[in-house]
């Protein structure tokens, strides 16, 4: 009978003298896997740790450097001028001076700042005056200055007391500066247009239906605020002009002008010769071509040629609307891209 031999694999775990472990075959591929994924990290991540401390260290030198002179100035501007500005107004409260009764109405900064280096005696500081405008009880603006001293371990410190000098003299008499007209053609404004922005002055100051419909918003959403407790009494155009398009064609539909309104006190009584008050606007009339122009926007004086259609309105929930694209540039002629006026007979 024959006989089974042994496999040769049993045999030698018969006689070695130490059996591995099934696991150290799988140990050893998991550590190779590590150890490979490591290296690969590193391959990776080394740049972007060398980016990190060139980042690291730009951050310490500009922290280094923020503590120098423009820190320090930043801080003394702001810390100098409370103390500044309270050392002026204990300086105008004296009743003796005779700036008394006078106002601070602005702070202007600060000038003539100087960085005093340390020496082994004292510490280092910085010099620096901040300059304000003041109002006089006669109606009189003059330039006060108040010269400061800043450490910052030390504080401010005010040196000497106000300088006061007047300011600059205005513009000489015979200077008549303008506004730019490039793109632009002044005109005159004809009859119509003149009635359609008096039509509006006096919505203006009436009620915010009337204003409405003096400016043909059939947008239901929007609403105007008008003037309270005044009335028109008179309306004058100071200037008109109409935007020209790249070809030197003028759009005659659109006339952006420049008004004088003059208000009186809606309260007071018949004869009393009540006070009057004149404001400007620049105004934008559409359809300044036909016998119906309208008002559909208005703005400071130097606004006009940059407003845009009913940009007065406000929404019925509180937010302005945005400007429409039917602004009138000279780039599109103007007026071109507004609507069609809808037909108002029987409308003034």
């Amino acid at each position: 009978m024959p006989t089974r031999r042994r496999n040769q694999v049993d045999d030698l775990f018969d006689t070695a003298e130490a059996v591995p472990d099934p696991s150290a075959r799988a140990r050893g591929k998991r550590r190779y896997r590590t150890a490979r994924r490591a290296v690969f990290a590193s391959v990776i991540l080394a740049p972007l740790n060398v980016l990190g401390l060139i980042l690291m260290f730009s951050i310490v030198l500009n922290g280094v450097e923020n503590t120098g002179p423009g820190t320090a100035q930043v801080e003394a501007t702001q810390t100098g001028r409370t103390q500044a500005e309270r050392s002026l107004e204990q300086w105008l409260a004296n009743d003796e001076s005779v700036f008394a009764g006078a106002k601070i109405t602005s702070w202007n900064g600060t000038s003539n700042i100087e960085d005093v280096e340390a020496t082994e005696q004292d510490i280092g500081y910085q010099l620096m005056t901040h300059d304000f405008t003041l109002h006089t009880s006669d109606g009189v603006y003059y330039r006060a200055a108040v010269r400061t001293a800043y450490s910052p371990s030390k504080g401010v410190k005010v040196l000497s007391t106000p300088t006061v000098t007047p300011l600059a003299p205005s513009a000489v008499a015979d200077w008549e500066p303008t506004e730019p007209t490039e793109g632009w053609e002044s005109t005159g404004a004809s009859a119509s247009t003149t009635d359609a922005i008096s039509s509006w002055a006096q919505a203006l100051a009436t009620s915010p239906n009337e204003l409405k419909l003096a400016t043909r918003d059939e947008d239901p959403a929007h609403m105007y605020s008008t003037l309270t407790g005044v009335d028109v009494t008179s309306v004058s155009i100071i200037q008109a002009s109409s935007p020209v398009s790249d070809s030197g064609e003028m759009d005659s539909s659109t006339v952006v002008a420049t008004v004088s309104v003059e208000l009186t006190d809606a309260n007071a009584e018949d004869g009393d010769g009540g006070a009057s008050t004149t404001v400007q606007y620049d105004v934008l009339v559409r359809g300044a071509d036909t016998s119906a122009p309208y008002v559909t926007a208005w703005g400071a004086t130097g606004s006009g040629t940059g407003l845009s259609d009913y940009e007065n309105a406000v929404s019925l929930d509180g937010d302005v609307d945005d400007p429409t694209t039917s602004r009138s540039g000279p780039s599109d002629g103007g007026g071109e891209t507004a609507e069609p006026a809808p037909t108002t007979e029987g409308h003034q």
